[in-house]
């Protein structure tokens, strides 16, 4: 628009003195005088313009409020009659009372607002959010855009997104009645209740298959002729690790279903919880890699006091995409179990794999079971203890994880 009126106004002057019209020279030199200093505002406008937002707190829970401010700066002179600035925020972090509008990417909305600033003026701002969605969310980017007094020119800055926001799933309560009786709560009879401690090897054994080959025992392997395995000392307690497995819908076909994804999200998230309540050393594996890094989404067993915490961490960042095969997931990760550790599998998709490698854990002495989420309770192959979760109340009406 400002260099639209530039040539408007050269041209006004040019036919001006060429006619020997007094009126069209005088309207073009004015012209030409107002374009010009639109075009020096609009370049200077944002000029010594700082943008500063903060969020009140950079993890939340779900259905829990945040405050998002926004400061922003003129340090100079020369006065903002206008100033617009638009922040996108993603849809799941909704404002409670501030109006939104679409943003121009998918999954994401703008918040809005036209303000004038004077020399070397301050605007704060703070909007209320409401987390409506677990996940890894970032806020931005940030455009601002101002010019002149006349909105003949104007001029934009982007401010890439730079606020990232956890939002952890609900910590559900687990219904105690209906735990299984195998699971690691109270007085339980498997195989071996107690987890080696590597460091303190007192004797060896006849290998078994589900052995750490880090532990063979080749002395006695090469003495008597058959493959040993070294024994170490125990611990009082056993772990207590969940398998997560992300697909909700039966190869080859792709997609999700959000309804079985955030059931089992939810799941998976109050058996941690209660297991780390009774006391027991509690870890997650999860079939995919973190949007974050190139690693696998885990945590691995432990019980301090920051467990779930970490946990929670890596329950948010779950999404659809599986990384890696589930059945393999839990064979490269039990082999670096302590012996005694007590294994679940939390999915929506238990497959024929992944069934295979649990019967041989479970006929191997390991203690296993499989939670299907949205299926049916039972023993579905190999002896393997079998539990559901109904998916016929939406995840987000659920208010407690009941195991069928």
């Amino acid at each position: 628009m400002g260099k639209f009126w530039l040539f408007a106004a050269v041209v006004m002057v040019l036919a001006g003195a060429t006619l020997g019209s007094a009126p069209l020279l005088m309207a073009g030199s004015l012209i030409l005088v107002l374009a010009t200093v639109s075009n020096l505002w609009a370049k200077y406008s944002l000029a010594r313009v700082e943008y500063h937002h903060s969020l009140s707190s950079n993890r939340a829970f779900t259905g829990e409020e945040l405050q998002f401010t926004t400061r922003l700066t003129n340090r100079k002179f020369l006065p903002l009659p206008w100033v617009q600035v638009t922040d996108e925020i993603p849809k799941e972090v909704r404002p409670i009372q501030d109006r939104t509008i679409p943003a121009p990417y998918p999954g994401r909305i703008a918040l809005t607002s036209l303000l004038s600033m004077g020399w070397y003026h301050q605007v704060t701002r703070t909007y209320a959010l409401r987390c409506e969605h677990r996940g890894l969310f970032y806020l931005g980017p940030m455009r601002i855009r101002s010019g002149d007094l006349f909105g003949m020119s104007s001029t934009e800055m982007r401010i890439e997104r730079d606020l990232l926001l956890t939002v952890y799933p609900r910590v559900l309560p687990l219904v105690e009645s209906r735990l299984p009786s195998w699971e690691p709560y109270g007085n339980v009879r498997v195989r071996r209740t107690l987890f080696d401690d590597v460091t303190r090897p007192v004797g060896s054994r006849d290998y078994v298959v589900g052995d750490s080959l880090r532990y063979v025992h080749w002395k006695s392997t090469a003495r008597l002729g058959r493959l040993q395995t070294r024994v170490f000392d125990a611990s009082t307690t056993a772990n207590f690790v969940l398998f997560f497995g992300v697909r909700t819908m039966d190869p080859p076909l792709q997609g999700t279903i959000p309804q079985l994804l955030e059931l089992g999200v939810l799941t998976a998230t109050a058996l941690a919880n209660y297991a780390l309540a009774k006391g027991y050393p509690v870890g997650v594996y999860v079939n995919q890699a973190s949007r974050l890094t190139s690693h696998l989404l885990e945590v691995h067993p432990a019980r301090h006091s920051e467990q779930l915490t970490r946990i929670l961490e890596v329950m948010a960042q779950v999404h659809p995409e599986d990384s890696i095969p589930l059945a393999s997931l839990i064979l490269e990760q039990s082999r670096h179990l302590p012996w005694g550790t007590t294994i679940m599998v939390v999915t929506a998709i238990p497959d024929a794999a992944t069934l295979n490698v649990l019967g041989r854990l479970r006929r191997a002495g390991w203690g296993v079971s499989l939670v299907h989420i949205g299926g049916s309770a039972g023993n579905v192959a190999s002896g393997i203890p079998t539990y559901a979760v109904s998916d016929a109340v939406d995840w987000q009406q659920v208010q407690e994880v009941a195991l069928q």
